[in-house]
């Protein structure tokens, strides 16, 4: 049977008899192991979703939303992009679940309760400078920005621009931009498919955080 094809690249999982299989904690106590698959897969759920909807948003946006069914085609593109981002924000989320549950299982914190500064202690300093650095960036403080505001004030806030000639419209103008604040305060946009960067710089960060975990594992 031909290998099956991981998008993600998972150091975690690994490929046997043709399919893949989850890798085992080293020494894990009582549950921990199946506690820990269980929050790797959902990790994995997440990411997929976020491609998903990623997917799901960009195609929604080549289409002006002032065609066929408007107010449909208005109400896709933001509900879309607000999952895209409430996904790819709970990766990184139930990604603490799984340091938490490999290094720090001696807490027994409740799921609700894992945050980066409850476990610091017990990851190693290079896995611990590894997320530090990656939340620290701009590719992930948009993100959560995005998502912040989806969840606690609006919807992501776009902009569409759209072209006509006559009466006839003109597709290769037609732009969806998505609307942000920076830390000084100024309203920046960025075009849409910055969705599709975002996506693969989170996945490279899990990836990442993964193979350093591999250690862990049998």
């Amino acid at each position: 049977m031909a290998e099956i094809e991981d998008w993600l690249q998972d150091p975690l999982m690994e490929i046997d008899k043709g399919s893949y299989q989850y890798r085992k904690l080293k020494n894990s106590k009582d549950n921990q192991n199946d506690r820990w698959r269980s929050f790797h897969f959902a990790t994995r759920l997440k990411l997929d979703g976020a491609d998903y909807f990623c997917r799901q948003a960009l195609g929604a946006a080549s289409r002006p939303d002032d065609l066929g069914l408007p107010l449909l085609a208005h109400r896709l593109i933001r509900w879309y992009l607000d999952a895209f981002f409430f996904e790819l924000m709970a990766t990184y989320d139930t990604l603490l679940q799984e340091l938490n549950t490999v290094y720090a299982y001696d807490l027994q914190l409740k799921p609700d309760a894992v945050r980066l500064n409850k476990i610091k202690d017990k990851l190693p300093n290079e896995l611990f400078k590894c997320v530090v650095e990656e939340r620290k960036k701009d590719w992930f403080c948009k993100i959560q920005w995005y998502r912040n505001t989806a969840t606690h004030h609006y919807t992501v806030p776009l902009r569409t621009d759209t072209i006509f000639v006559g009466d006839i419209l003109n597709y290769s103008k037609h732009r969806v931009s998505m609307h942000y604040f920076d830390d000084s305060g100024n309203s920046k946009y960025e075009p849409i498919e910055r969705c599709k960067e975002y996506l693969v710089e989170m996945a490279t960060f899990v990836r990442e955080t993964w193979s350093k975990m591999i250690t862990e594992f049998e």
